[in-house]
């Protein structure tokens, strides 16, 4: 059992409480504490990324290297699988998807069945 109980002095330690300020003022605040390191170039990239819309092309590419790394891991569903590429539809699929992501999730999904 503890008989004593150091004190400790808090006359150092600084606020950083953030009520009271405007956003500008807060987010300066957490950049000069390092917390947040955004620059105006990754936000414009970053606004830009999540408007743009996927091609064919793109869903097609990361549709069959998703489907290759199901038939690495699954080599007795290759059949099932391919077959279930041949008849994908990719331009429901890019007006269903965000992101190279979304895909990957939305074959999963489709898939399940054959994993069962």
């Amino acid at each position: 059992m503890v008989n004593s109980v150091n004190s400790i002095s808090t006359s150092s330690v600084q606020s950083t409480s953030t009520s009271g300020l405007s956003e500008e003022e807060k987010k300066k605040k957490a950049e000069e504490e390092g917390l947040l390191s955004m620059d105006n170039n990754q936000e414009t990239l970053t606004n830009t990324a999540q408007t743009t819309t996927l091609t064919e092309d793109t869903a097609k590419s990361e549709a069959l290297s998703y489907i290759n790394t199901l038939k690495a891991q699954y080599p007795q569903l290759a059949a099932k699988l391919d077959s279930y590429y041949s008849n994908l539809d990719f331009a429901t699929l890019c007006s269903k998807a965000a992101s190279t992501t979304d895909i990957r999730a939305y074959i999963y999904s489709e898939t399940q069945s054959f994993l069962n």
